[in-house]
């Protein structure tokens, strides 16, 4: 390890006085709650200061256009295979690769809010909106699911006008108990809801938006950096040339069609203010500097564990004339993940958002599939994904590209090829037991099932196993047949079930 790097550990681990559980003394238990005591305190200390930061000099950043998906076009309608399907001989196809990462880390729980302090005056020109005597919530709409939050005497500026508004916004919030209380309302809010990182910022900027209506977009901003960076998260706060306000936030996951910008080697995705739109402005972005080796908080994972929300039921029913699958799903999901950013499809493959709605489509299949054999079953599985659902290119479908979490595809009325095969690689793994790939072409998911033995048919072999193409956009292809454009195209693997 060179000097640099001894600083910058050294500076890093401020007042961690031990590396290593000292034997005999106390067990690693007790230590790692020290070391996690001595890592707040120090995080403490860098928020604590935060004002100071905001006081200091805003440096403008370059900007980055977003990353794009494969731009390769799909076809407008999914692809048929031959009226009579049969494998050929054995057709070797190249061996995939990789996509990185194949997998992320899991969702951390919000860490809790910072102490509170003594309340001071604020200046003059604070928006104190005038509380309701008679309740004892604050009700707010979260894509049409009401939230409640405790009424909470909390003030913020009515308008932004320099960098320095923002020293000040963030001295009156850490002045105050009411602060406090609202960091805490609102992770208490997301962890009852199984709202993930994202979901949890989404929620900050929807209770700011109905709180504070009458306030600049720039001051609910400030009030949403404020939140986030006290709930343990890496956030930023920037302006653009005329003044708007920007957060930029590091994730977990790239994220798709979002300006970031760059500190050090780490991408910071741009967001806004629910009621801005960047999409016609310059977009040069200033924002203060945080010391290099700051302990700026966690970055935000768009993964999904089941999220908890009052349900709207609405009933469905798939079927290929063959095998069927029923039951109701919550409506209520849908709308807060409409406009979800978008990651890699990995993401939308081991997210979940309704367990018992999968145990119950897993179990129906189950009973279906029982007792036929592995290729047999394979291939019904994949006839009914084929036919079962209707086909349309995300644009056809809603003017933009959306891959669906598995859940979605029981929503829409239509869906196109990576929908398909995050919807069957799931199944092929939990109903019948087989591993498989999901895998990218240029302009195209498919995916490939391992049989246990070479079979005939279009496959690859990869760390020693025999995988057979099973395509399920190629409408009447039985597993082992690979649509013709791709069988000289090798693929990259998305996300692997074994």
């Amino acid at each position: 390890m060179n000097k640099k790097s001894l600083i910058i550990l050294a500076l890093g681990l401020a007042s961690v006085s031990a590396v290593a559980a000292p034997p005999g003394s106390k067990n690693f238990e007790e230590f790692r709650r020290g070391m996690h005591q001595r890592y707040d305190s120090f995080r403490e200390e860098m928020l604590s200061n935060y004002a100071k930061f905001l006081d200091g000099e805003w440096v403008e950043f370059k900007w980055f256009p977003a990353d794009e998906r494969d731009a390769t076009p799909k076809p407008q309608e999914a692809p048929q295979a031959p009226a009579v399907p049969e494998r050929g001989p054995v057709t070797p196809l190249a061996s995939p690769k990789p996509a990185l990462p194949l997998s992320t880390a899991p969702v951390a729980d919000a860490a809790p809010g910072r102490p509170a302090f003594d309340r001071s005056s604020a200046p003059s020109d604070y928006e104190t909106p005038a509380p309701d005597a008679t309740a004892d919530a604050f009700d707010f709409d979260f894509y049409g699911v009401t939230m409640s939050a405790p009424q909470i005497d909390l003030r913020i500026m009515n308008r932004m006008t320099d960098t320095n508004d923002y020293a000040s916004q963030w001295r009156e919030l850490a002045s105050t108990r009411e602060s406090a209380r609202l960091v805490s309302a609102i992770a208490t809010i997301a962890r009852e809801h199984g709202f993930n990182d994202y979901l949890t910022f989404d929620l900050a900027r929807r209770y700011a938006l109905a709180r504070f209506p009458e306030a600049s977009a720039a001051s609910r901003t400030s009030l949403v950096h404020y939140i986030m960076a006290n709930l343990g998260y890496d956030v930023r706060i920037g302006c653009t040339p005329d003044g708007e306000a920007v957060l930029m936030m590091p994730c977990l996951q790239t994220v798709y069609g979002k300006t970031y910008l760059m500190f050090g080697q780490e991408k910071y995705y741009v967001f806004t203010d629910p009621t801005v739109d960047l999409s016609t402005r310059r977009m040069a972005i200033s924002t203060c500097q945080l010391p290099a080796v700051a302990n700026t908080g966690k970055k935000i994972d768009l993964d999904f564990s089941p999220v908890l929300l009052p349900v709207n039921p609405k009933e469905f029913t798939i079927t290929d004339g063959n095998l069927t699958i029923t039951g109701t799903i919550n409506a209520n999901l849908y709308p807060i993940i409409y406009r979800y950013p978008q990651m890699p499809i990995s993401g939308y493959a081991h997210s979940q958002l309704d367990p018992s709605v999968r145990a119950s489509i897993v179990e129906q299949l189950k009973e279906q599939l029982a007792g036929k054999p592995q290729e047999q079953a394979v291939d019904e599985l994949l006839n009914f994904v084929q036919k079962g659902f209707a086909y349309a290119t995300d644009d056809e479908a809603h003017g933009f590209e959306k891959p669906y979490f598995f859940e979605e595809t029981l929503f829409y009325p239509e869906c196109d090829c990576e929908d398909r095969v995050i919807f069957y690689t799931y199944l092929l793994w939990n109903v019948l037991g087989v591993e498989n790939h999901l895998l990218a072409f240029p302009g195209h998911e498919s995916a490939a099932v391992a049989l246990g033995t070479e079979r005939s048919g279009d496959s690859y072999t990869y760390e020693g196993k025999h995988f057979l193409i099973s395509d399920p956009t190629f409408i009447g292809a039985r597993t082992g047949m690979c649509m013709p454009s791709y069988k000289s195209v090798t693929p990259e693997i998305d996300h692997i079930y074994k």
